[in-house]
């Protein structure tokens, strides 16, 4: 999904050609210092930043030790640290987790699955069949199912869709669309249903999808047997649900440069990765560390060292300025929608944020995207204003809502994201140090400075709520 927004989006930009001109006061051990933090982050001895690993908690010591290094005040009452909850899923007791369909009884096991992100419940009740449960432009499989039919009821989906009927309906042909579809008609719960028998390989499928996001109860039924019987019943459906919750701690680290001035600009770049692969969906096909030195040990580094040109030349900015390293942004932002939520100061006082995310492949991509532009009016020129010669700044007003900075935009603050561009190693172990762009790291940092430079010519933005 991630792919297919950034290179849909990329299609609408504008281009702005330009090289970003040598600052007097970026040196040549800027690339070494660059360099030293995303191998540190993106080493093996990490484990690939899972929020609740040691790996992650070695990585966010060594952020709130660069901020205190320069003299960042810490941003939150407990410290440089936000800790909040970020759910995983966990076993499920077998016998405890069933279907009665009439008098017959079907026990989690190979013909039963149920989704370690469900909650614990009892459903008794009438079952709703919708067929594959798409609705596109071309099919409407509820076309002849009442819009009040669904409230509070078991709604069961056909887990394989045709090739042909996949092709017509598109993106709303993947499961994760059809079951949010179903929940958005009233749906209580899912059940998906297959006439494959089940096969752990696709199992895997469903155990890492983000189901969490749906808030309903999913679970697979594998097998004709089981399938027909759960949809030809005349009876009422009872399923009995019984989950151990466990959660892993993460934890945002942030830290302010404080200049007395009435407004306060934001840099953010998220620090968590994906392990081992522990709860992702690609597992099956790539085993090992997840370093992603790209995704997001290269934003990291940009964010420090911008951190650390500023503290050295506090004249550059006339706001004061937010440093905060995300983590939980892997498993659906969790940690900058955290923050908003809880944040150390008012929100409203925040004028404008910066992202930084994925920005260590410029050789690759030979340009840098800045996405969300239309969040506020000023986006626009502060970024056409850049100096032109060098490198392509692709000036994108579409919010790619991926990444932290559509957190801050849901919240009324006008923010951008920075990005060099999706690659082949994207989500996989080998997202490795020796691929990140050193030179083009440097001119990353040079392109932040020289935003925030150019914001001291706008300090009131005018948020725009009507992204496109």
């Amino acid at each position: 999904m991630k792919y297919l927004i950034i290179t849909f989006f990329s299609c609408l930009s504008i281009y702005v050609k330009g090289q970003i001109e040598p600052f007097n006061f970026i040196h040549k051990d800027v690339e070494i210092r660059l360099m030293k933090n995303v191998e540190f982050l993106s080493s093996d001895d990490l484990s690939g930043r899972l929020p609740g690993t040691p790996g992650a908690n070695l990585a966010s010591d060594h952020i709130q030790d660069a901020f205190q290094r320069v003299g960042l005040r810490p941003l939150f009452n407990e410290g440089f640290k936000q800790g909040f909850d970020i759910p995983r899923p966990t076993e499920i007791q077998k016998n405890r987790n069933y279907i009665v369909v009439a008098k017959d009884t079907l026990y989690l096991g190979k013909k039963l699955y149920v989704s370690p992100y469900s909650l614990t419940k009892d459903f008794i009740g009438e079952v709703v069949y919708v067929s594959h449960g798409i609705r596109s432009d071309l099919i409407n499989d509820y076309e002849n199912i009442s819009e009040i039919s669904l409230d509070g009821k078991l709604v069961l989906i056909e887990l394989d869709v045709p090739k042909n009927k996949k092709k017509r309906a598109g993106n709303q042909s993947k499961i994760l669309n059809r079951i949010k579809e179903a929940k958005k008609r009233g749906a209580k719960d899912i059940i998906l249903l297959s006439k494959r028998n089940n096969k752990k390989d696709e199992i895997s499928k469903y155990t890492f999808l983000k189901l969490k996001e749906t808030g309903a109860n999913v679970s697979i039924i594998f097998g004709k047997r089981w399938s027909n019987k759960i949809h030809k019943s005349k009876s009422p459906i009872i399923m009995v649900t019984k989950i151990s919750r466990r959660n892993d701690e993460g934890f945002n680290v942030g830290g302010i440069l404080d200049l007395g001035a009435r407004t306060t600009v934001l840099i953010g770049a998220h620090y968590d990765h994906l392990g081992k692969g522990e709860y992702h969906a690609r597992r099956e096909l790539s085993r090992g560390i997840y370093n992603g030195a790209d995704d997001n040990a290269s934003g990291v580094s940009v964010m420090l060292e911008v951190l650390n040109q500023l503290s050295l030349n506090s004249d550059l900015q006339k706001s004061n300025v937010i440093f905060i390293a995300f983590s939980g942004e892997e498993d659906g932002l969790i940690g900058s929608k955290h923050f908003i939520k809880n944040c150390p100061l008012d929100p409203k006082t925040i004028s404008q944020m910066i992202n930084i995310d994925m920005v260590g492949r410029l050789s690759d991509s030979d340009s840098l995207t800045v996405y969300a532009t239309s969040s506020a009016s000023e986006w626009g020129t502060i970024i056409n204003d850049l100096p032109k010669t060098g490198i392509n700044i692709k000036n994108v007003a579409e919010t790619f809502p991926r990444s932290d900075h559509a957190a801050f935009i849901d919240a009324g603050i006008p923010a951008i994201m920075l990005h060099t561009g999706i690659h082949e190693d994207y989500h996989l172990p080998s997202d490795d140090f020796e691929k990140i762009d050193g030179p083009g790291l440097v001119k990353i940092t040079e392109v932040v400075l020289q935003i925030l430079q150019n914001l001291n010519k706008f300090p009131h933005f005018k948020y725009q709520s009507s992204l496109l």
